[in-house]
This record gives C-alpha cells, sequence and structure tokens, in this order.
C-alpha cells in the first residue's frame, strides 16, 4: 500500500494541488490531494477516461496507485448472423446492443501480413480471398487495459460475425505503475501511453470537488 504524501522526504516541495492540460479538442486535469489521494480525468474527442487512488514522493518523483483498481474489459464471441448479399463482416457491440467505435483490431491470416484496423462504428468487412482466408482478431484498446485474444473467425460471404464487449470499469484507466515528474509548476504525467505536461492552476480549480 502507498503511503500517504505527507510521509514525503522533507526536501521535497509540496506538489498538492491541482494541474491541467488542454489543447485542441483534448482537456485533462490532475488532483493531487493533501490526503495523499488523486482524482484524474481526460475528455477527447468521444473518449472520456478517469482515475482516482492515491500518490506519493519516491525519490525525486511521484508515483500512482490505482484504488480500487479498475476491472478490464472483456470480449467475447456471439451469434453469426445472416446478410444476404454482403460480404463477411464482424461487429463488436456494447451490452445494450450498439456498435462500439475506436477498438483496436488485427486480423490474423493464413498466409501473409496481418491486417491492422479499428472499428469505426459499424460492420467492419473482412478483406481476404480464397488464397488469403482471416483465421483470428484480436481487439485491444491500451489506455483502458481491453486486450482480446484471437478469436476465431470463419468467413464466409452473407453472414456477420458478432462480438460482444463486456464493459467492466470501461473509461476508467489503471494509474498503477504510472508517475509524474514536478518542476515549479510544471507536472509531467508518464504512462505506458506517452507523457503528458500538466500546467499547476493558481486560484481556483478546474476539476469540480
Amino acid at each position: 500500500m502507498l503511503g500517504q504524501a505527507q510521509g514525503q522526504a522533507q526536501d521535497q516541495p509540496s506538489a498538492a494541488g491541482d494541474y491541467s492540460h488542454s489543447e485542441m479538442e483534448l482537456v485533462a486535469g490532475i488532483r493531487l490531494q493533501a490526503d495523499g489521494r488523486f482524482l484524474y480525468g481526460l475528455t477527447v474527442g468521444a473518449l472520456d477516461e478517469t482515475a482516482q487512488g492515491r500518490w506519493r514522493w519516491v525519490g525525486n518523483r511521484i508515483e500512482f496507485e490505482s484504488d480500487p483498481r479498475p476491472v478490464a474489459p472483456t470480449i467475447t464471441a456471439g451469434k453469426v448472423e445472416s446478410a444476404p448479399g454482403e460480404p463477411f463482416a464482424l461487429r463488436l457491440l456494447t451490452p445494450d446492443g450498439r456498435d462500439m467505435p475506436g477498438v483496436d483490431l488485427r486480423i490474423d491470416y493464413d498466409k501473409g501480413d496481418p491486417l491492422v484496423s479499428y472499428m469505426a462504428g459499424g460492420p467492419f468487412v473482412v478483406p481476404g480471398d480464397d488464397g488469403h482466408i482471416a483465421r483470428s482478431v484480436t481487439f485491444s484498446m491500451a489506455p483502458v487495459r481491453l486486450q482480446s485474444p484471437p478469436l476465431p473467425l470463419n468467413p464466409k460471404d452473407g453472414t456477420v460475425a458478432i462480438f460482444l464487449l463486456s464493459p467492466g470499469d470501461f473509461g476508467v484507466v489503471d494509474m498503477t505503475g504510472s508517475y509524474a515528474e514536478v518542476a515549479g509548476d510544471v507536472l509531467t504525467l508518464h504512462r505506458a501511453e506517452g507523457e503528458m505536461q500538466f500546467r499547476r492552476v493558481r486560484g481556483g480549480s478546474e476539476m469540480g470537488e
């Protein structure tokens, strides 16, 4: 268990406060509370991320631990539906039956290179021919720890393979293992997906209570 921020070394600066980042179509914020808790949020396009947990100084950097740890989403194979006259396709559906956009996919064939693409929010037509047959699809979305195993495909024109998303804590990112460096009013967050710089908010909060 991570300790509270008050247990930091005496020579560390006070990092508690609100930090924000904004650019075209993206807004993000981090709140480091004096009791050692943190809140994180990001909005970009149709994607929303949140996180909460604990933070502490470890040496010259701040380390994060999500608390509670989010439950990762999963994907399983569903039924195969008839689509007369249409090429073979696949769909990724949420529990309410809607197409899930923004999820990366990889299609492996019996020979040759895999196809890497993404779900745009509707049926995905799987390219292939008699000498280039799709054998499996793998779905992934790194920020929310979505990673399916290779799921078998049986490509036949006139059919649609349905896959089902079990969301878990979809949209809640696991910050455990992430860390930040603070220099003056600038906080640089390091995650597996990359790094982002935040600037301390003076005289107010942008994250709400």
